[in-house]
């Protein structure tokens, strides 16, 4: 009505008479024009100054809060995608071989897994497993080091490899065309390696440079405490790195001997996946990988600690300006039925934008150096919270993180939190999932852990099937006792 009443003082209108005007502003708004034998009643906008207009109690109405809808929350869809299925295949010797054909892609990717890292080692080994699988791929008795990585340039072959607490991996992806040779390349550094000793003792001095942070490092020695504290009696109470001791003292003949009691039959996993011809694919690794020495897997350290009878500080003293703290509980492993909850607790713990630990206590200026360590162990694990802060505000930093974790098994997250963290622990989980490397590594993985190639299947299933209360729950069962080490300076100016 605005716009018209506009137009006609425009246009000076003024020689209509009033009831026209008032039975055009009527039509313009949507009403019905006035009978003549009704009086005119204009807008409200066109009374004249000083005229009222009687108020109308049957037409007065109270102002009401808008009632948002209820919204059914959606039914959580799986995204596990399988691919093509899975040929597997065991030799003679033990050796488990899976490949499996993705058409969608210009790559493949092999991946050899086996039994090893902490799970594996003793005090005299500690850290070897690392050394092993970094030298492994310097060179092969046919191929010198040099030689070697031009087979792999002219083969367009990416190399990884690594060991970590339970198992290691060595494997390479390259295009479609060159697959069979890169494959054959990954059967000789896996079978017949030359181990120089300049690769030996590159290794074993870069590894003993870590294991030596993982004491000097203030955060790095807090971290390694806390794990000797929750796993006493446990290969993993050892620094993840190894021992100082023990890599200072290796040799190349004791990395040789781990070789032989690793790469046997029984203790290996090789995995191919990409756009290939699976049969030739099958044919070919049975003809490389029988000539692996048939051998049982080693037996694995008993990893059970003994679990703390009370809550457990541990403090120290250093010349340094920061107080750091690391502050967890018990968790259940990747082969625990509890794994799942325990992804949304870590996933809330430690998201960037969100976390009362990881974002709030940096905004706050409460902390720095602020994470969240949730190892991937088989069966008990930890999650721990670590920081560093200025004495002065230790205190308020240390009872924060206290009081989330503590929250976490007395209180189930509300709707939207719990939305937000189901949904990023199963997109992570499986991020990239049809990616020839990433699957490729995942099966040779999960085949010699022990859970099978199904174990996404099931940890998709377990995930969709939990409820806020359930999470709680399962916190509540692991959040027993807490450990809590922290080293603070020894000088007067840390107090500043």
């Amino acid at each position: 009505m605005g716009p018209l009443s506009n137009l006609l003082t425009h246009k000076r209108l003024s020689g209509l008479s009033g009831a026209a005007l008032a039975a055009l502003l009527a039509l313009a708004a949507g009403a019905p024009p006035a009978r003549a034998d009704e009086p005119s009643q204009g807008p409200p906008e066109l009374a004249q100054a000083g005229q009222s207009t009687p108020a109308d109690s049957t037409q007065a109405q109270e102002p009401r809060e808008r009632e948002m809808p209820e919204i059914p929350q959606r039914p959580r869809v799986p995204i596990y995608d399988p691919g093509l299925p899975v040929d597997r295949k065991v030799l003679k010797n033990g050796v488990v071989l899976l490949v499996q054909e993705q058409r969608t892609s210009d790559q493949v990717a092999a991946m050899v897994a086996l039994r090893m890292g902490s799970l594996y080692e003793n005090d005299e080994t500690s850290g070897l497993s690392q050394v092993l699988m970094t030298s492994l791929t310097a060179g092969t008795k046919k191929l010198t080091p040099a030689d070697l990585q031009l087979h792999l340039l002219a083969h367009k072959a990416h190399l990884e490899s690594g060991a970590s607490a339970d198992y290691g991996q060595v494997g390479l992806e390259t295009v479609r065309e060159e697959a069979p040779a890169a494959i054959d390349l990954l059967a000789q550094m896996v079978l017949s390696p030359s181990f120089p000793d300049t690769s030996v003792q590159s290794a074993r001095s870069y590894f003993l440079a870590k294991a030596a942070g993982d004491v000097e490092s203030p955060m790095e020695a807090t971290y390694s405490t806390f794990l000797a504290t929750l796993y006493r009696g446990s290969p993993f109470a050892r620094p993840p790195h190894g021992t100082v001791q023990a890599l200072s003292e290796a040799r190349r003949s004791d990395v040789l001997a781990l070789y032989s009691r690793f790469f046997v039959g029984g203790n290996m996993a090789v995995s191919v996946v990409g756009n290939m011809d699976g049969k030739k694919t099958m044919a070919q690794l049975e003809k490389l990988f029988l000539a692996a020495p048939a051998g049982a897997p080693p037996a694995p350290a008993p990893d059970a600690p003994q679990p703390l009878a009370a809550d457990t500080v541990i403090s120290g003293e250093r010349q340094i300006l920061a107080q750091s703290l690391v502050y967890g509980y018990p968790a259940p492993g990747y082969a625990e039925g509890d794994f799942a909850a325990f992804m949304i607790l870590d996933s809330y713990l430690r998201s960037a934008d969100r976390s009362p630990i990881t974002y709030w206590m940096p905004q706050r200026d409460q902390a720095g150096a602020v994470g969240v360590m949730f190892p991937s162990y088989p069966h008990r694990s930890s999650i721990a919270v670590h920081l560093g802060t200025k004495p002065a505000k230790y205190a308020a930093a240390r009872d924060t993180v206290a009081a989330v974790m503590g929250r976490l098994r007395t209180e189930p997250f509300d709707p939207g939190e719990w939305n937000v963290h189901v949904k990023r622990v199963q997109s992570a989980f499986f991020w990239k999932q049809n990616e020839p490397t990433v699957r490729a590594r995942n099966l040779s993985r999960w085949e010699i852990q022990g859970v099978t190639i199904d174990y996404p299947r099931r940890f998709e299933a377990a995930l969709l099937k939990l409820k806020p209360e359930d999470v709680r729950d399962a916190a509540a069962r692991w959040f027993t006792h807490a450990a809590e080490v922290t080293l603070k300076p020894s000088r007067n100016d840390g107090q500043q």
